[in-house]
């Protein structure tokens, strides 16, 4: 174990829930409404949890039997050492594309909605900068400083919905399943590979100090991200409707810019923008630390910290030759390419290597649920 700090319970299920939703609740009601239409709540809240629930489930069990180890540190034991270093290898390269993703995301959206004049580099920069220094300050200043953050996103975001629930059209939502339960399992695919990201339990667990709590931490946190994405999504829609929404890039935000209170509260997308960055750097460093993590358990080193700047680095390279300010082509990989890829890392591979460890007796079951 890496690094020494120690959570609770409670913040690991804060944790879990702003890495699933401090950027998935900005892009998925456009993407999931292209596919599920009026349905597309359904998608995010009934599909897509069942998925995170069994994410969770095989997560909490691998952590059941190897509890003080995360998940790269105990492959080589469940699969002998030069396959279970490979596969680690492999979870280390996958994931720190993802964190250039998460950078790609983030930086689009401030180049495109707030600082246009900024250089992407810049942003990018001064976003990661923030979440390094979380990660070199270590798992237990994370989740401390995502307990500040946790409400002050929730209560926004809230009072952002109910600003615009007059403005809700419910024939927007009617009839329900009109075109049957296809297009909303089409839908669920995106969604579902961000509730999967419950997987960062693996990478977490160790420093948990109630492990028996950790399966009701994961299956709260998939149920609270659930309840909150469906919400977010069904008001969306129920504005704007699921046709406008399909063609907005960033339809959460735009309800911010709808509202006006008596002339006098208006304009308020740039406080939704602010809270929105705390809680990306909360993200950001939990996917950092996981990576540094990760790279330093495969390579055999005993602090983790000598491995984030490369990493930082490489992510800031890997996302501005990617992406840069291409929303298309960053919205192509999350729609077409990014569930495929979650569902093999969150739940395949995963799944895969708790039936091993179960067959070939690995691990143990020194922790109770």
């Amino acid at each position: 174990m890496l690094d020494k700090g120690r959570i609770s319970s409670v913040q690991l299920m804060l944790v879990l829930f702003m890495v699933e939703m401090a950027t998935a609740f900005l892009l998925v009601p456009s993407i999931v409404a292209q596919a599920a239409g009026p349905d597309s709540w359904l998608s995010v809240l009934g599909v897509a949890t069942a998925y995170g629930l069994a994410v969770a489930l095989i997560c909490v069990a691998l952590g059941k039997r190897f509890p003080f180890q995360v998940f790269t540190e105990y492959l080589p034991e469940v699969l002998g050492r030069v396959p279970g270093k490979l596969l680690a290898a492999a979870y280390t390269v996958v994931f720190i594309h993802l964190t250039s993703v998460v950078v790609g995301e983030n930086s689009i959206f401030i180049h495109t909605v707030f600082l246009r004049e900024t250089p992407p580099l810049i942003i990018n920069l001064m976003m990661v900068g923030a979440a390094v220094y979380g990660v070199y300050l270590g798992v237990e200043v994370l989740a401390r400083a995502n307990e500040m953050v946790f409400p002050i996103f929730i209560l926004s975001i809230t009072i952002l919905l109910a600003l615009v629930a007059r403005e809700i059209d419910l024939d927007h939502l009617r009839p329900v399943l009109a075109n049957g339960p296809l297009p909303v399992l089409k839908g669920a695919m995106v969604p579902a590979a961000w509730r999967g990201e419950v997987f960062f339990l693996l990478l977490l667990y160790p420093y948990l100090n109630q492990k028996n709590e950790a399966l009701k931490s994961a299956a709260g946190t998939v149920l609270m991200s659930g309840v909150f994405a469906a919400t977010v999504t069904a008001v969306t829609i129920g504005v704007f409707s699921d046709l406008v929404a399909s063609r907005q890039i960033y339809p959460v935000l735009n309800l911010a810019r709808y509202i006006s209170v008596a002339g006098i509260l208006e304009r308020l997308e740039l406080y939704l923008i602010i809270i929105w960055m705390a809680g990306v750097i909360i993200k950001l460093a939990v996917f950092y630390h996981s990576c540094s993590v990760m790279a330093a358990s495969t390579l055999g080193l005993k602090d983790y910290r000598v491995t984030v700047f490369p990493i930082a680095l490489a992510t800031i390279v890997i996302s501005g030759r990617l992406y840069e300010t291409d929303y298309l082509k960053l919205v192509e990989f999350l729609s077409k390419f990014w569930p495929f890829y979650g569902y093999t890392v969150e739940l395949l591979i995963p799944g895969l290597i708790l039936l091993v460890a179960v067959i070939r007796k690995k691990g143990g079951n020194r922790v109770d649920f």
